[in-house]
């Protein structure tokens, strides 16, 4: 990566490797807003204002959440409500690795010089808190809780014993060494004092089962009450239908493309959907949206998402849009997408049959292929990518742009989004 912003300009590649660690150093941080994308189809941003203010007075004020939260209308995206914490960023740890040693709060003051841990005699040399039992998530989990989700389960790796319900717990999240999980493989279900990686405090939460309940069934595991950034608010299942959370770069995706009413469109690498219900509801669901992706369990899943956000212009398929450039043969009459649509068989699973589409038949096309994702926030721990991986990828999407540029009408429009700070891949 350095080597390819160093490329860009005349200097040395030392400040290019110094940007790099600033990016990545940035990424491990959430966003500052979360971003709500308003669906016009079924609301409108005066009534998903309404809503936020609603939600955020009836349950966050009476729930364990203390904070509170600004909601404004974004001053350029006329579909976006953006909600920002007002709290101040808590000071929970410091920055050491591995494991952190903090100082955690506790509701009860007087129960901070609290050793739960008497015979544990190389707990405080190992650097776990002796004021709580701890709880270790996977990465993903824990990006998830940084963004504002509480803790499921399922994303639940280990916890000291003895753990209750309604229990505050010290939250880590696992970020193994490369290969470390060879020597020292870490099993779903051990106890603490058996894990020795890296690990990072993330925050303070309450138990809502007892410890064996984390791996014996599901649901929610632990409710966060403060994280170790900028509060960010629980929204899953707020206002269903009504808006998408959605990040601010996705949102920007589809007002660059600006589809427009009666239109015909097609969105190449759809799943799981979030861009394409945009470009729904900016044509307030007039037209035609051919919806993309080769793996049908993901088609299917999109299906459900458009019909749940009352998306009827999208037609789902599963297919693979490198090879979805229909060759016109001798004798054989072109077909609009209307037409090959209309008159496509039904697979048993509920996807029409379609094997692809001819040239000059897209008014604009999204294309937002897979990638890297080297830039996703938060990424608590960046996954090692080889420069052979880096220019496989975007030798892959040459193949989306080839078939891109033949399905585009002439005059047509194409909007090229990644999630990575790959220049390779932009």
């Amino acid at each position: 990566l350095s080597k390819q912003y160093s490329a860009l300009d005349d200097n040395d590649g030392d400040e290019e490797t110094k940007h790099i660690d600033r990016l990545l150093k940035c990424m491990k941080r959430s966003p500052v807003d979360t971003c709500c994308r308003v669906n016009n189809i079924r609301s409108s941003v005066k009534e998903v204002e309404a809503g936020l203010e609603q939600y955020f007075a009836e349950k966050i004020m009476e729930s364990q959440h203390n904070n509170s939260y600004s909601i404004q209308r974004h001053e350029t995206l006329t579909d976006l409500v953006t909600i920002r914490t007002t709290s101040a960023t808590p000071d929970l740890y410091d920055a050491k690795v591995p494991p952190m040693t903090c100082n955690l709060p506790r509701n009860d003051v007087s129960s901070k010089q609290t050793d739960l841990f008497p015979n544990w005699q190389h707990r405080r040399k190992q650097g776990w808190p002796l004021t709580h039992r701890c709880v270790i998530v996977d990465r993903f989990c824990a990006e998830a809780v940084l963004r504002g989700a509480d803790i499921f389960v399922k994303g639940i790796l280990c916890a000291d014993a003895g753990i209750i319900e309604s229990e505050e717990v010290a939250v880590y999240a696992s970020l193994p060494r490369p290969n470390s999980t060879k020597s020292n493989p870490i099993t779903r279900g051990m106890l603490l004092q058996n894990y020795c990686d890296r690990c990072v405090f993330i925050g303070i939460g309450i138990s809502q089962c007892k410890r064996a309940g984390y791996f014996a069934s599901s649901g929610t595991g632990v409710v966060m009450t403060s994280t170790a950034c900028s509060p960010q608010p629980p929204m899953n299942g707020v206002l269903v239908g009504k808006m998408i959370l959605q990040n601010l770069p996705s949102v920007v995706v589809a007002h660059a493309l600006n589809p427009q009413p009666n239109e015909v469109i097609l969105d190449m690498c759809c799943a799981p959907g979030g861009k394409t219900t945009h470009l729904a509801s900016l044509m307030n669901d007039n037209g035609l949206i051919i919806a993309c992706d080769k793996s049908r369990k993901k088609m299917i899943s999109a299906r459900d998402f458009f019909q749940a956000n009352a998306s009827c212009s999208i037609v789902p398929l599963a297919l693979d849009s490198t090879k979805a450039l229909l060759e016109l043969k001798s004798g054989e009459d072109w077909k609009s997408p209307h037409e090959i649509i209309d008159s496509a068989s039904i697979a048993n699973d509920g996807l029409k049959d379609v094997k692809g589409f001819y040239a000059n038949s897209f008014d604009r096309i999204l294309l937002d292929p897979p990638c890297s994702a080297l830039g996703l926030r938060p990424k608590l721990q960046i996954d090692t990518k080889s420069a052979k991986e880096l220019l496989k990828a975007a030798d892959y999407q040459q193949k989306f742009i080839r078939n891109a540029v033949s399905l585009l009408k002439v005059g047509g429009s194409m909007t090229y989004s990644t999630c990575t700070i790959n220049t390779l891949e932009n």
